[in-house]
């Protein structure tokens, strides 16, 4: 069954929401790359992971 939401909001007023929640979500994407950095800088920690591509299992029994 397909519902349709009617919003009281205009496309402008949605636009304008819109903006302002991913102005939010890129402060806060900041805030916690920064915590990350300082973590790493203080306490010696490696939060962010390097991660490398692995064979897949079917490319190994490939090569065997």
């Amino acid at each position: 069954m397909l519902f349709i939401y009617k919003s009281k909001e205009t496309p402008a007023q949605i636009i304008k929401r819109l903006e302002k929640e991913l102005a939010d979500e890129k402060l806060r994407n900041k805030i916690l790359n920064e915590m990350i950095d300082i973590s790493d800088n203080q306490y010696g920690t490696q939060i962010r992971k390097k991660f490398s591509p692995k064979p897949s299992s079917c490319s190994e029994k490939e090569q065997e």
